[in-house]
């Protein structure tokens, strides 16, 4: 029976979610899927604008990051 149950790697380690039920023992296959960057590119946070857009240049530091792919 192949069961699948999501999970987070950090620190050389995997949190499951969940307990899968009904299993004591197994091997496992691990995918690590690609994430999205928590960080504005270079490109973004370099502009320098126009002269009309100094409104944006005095929130530039208020930025947020990026969101990340909800699975």
């Amino acid at each position: 029976m192949l069961k699948t149950i999501q999970g987070t790697y950090k620190n050389g380690k995997i949190e499951l979610d969940e307990i899968p039920q009904g299993i004591t023992e197994s091997k496992v296959f691990v995918t690590f899927l690609e994430t999205k960057p928590t960080n504005w590119p270079e490109m973004i946070m370099e502009y320098q604008g126009v002269e009309e857009s100094i409104i944006f240049e005095s929130y530039r530091d208020e930025l947020l990051p990026p969101n990340e792919i909800e699975i």
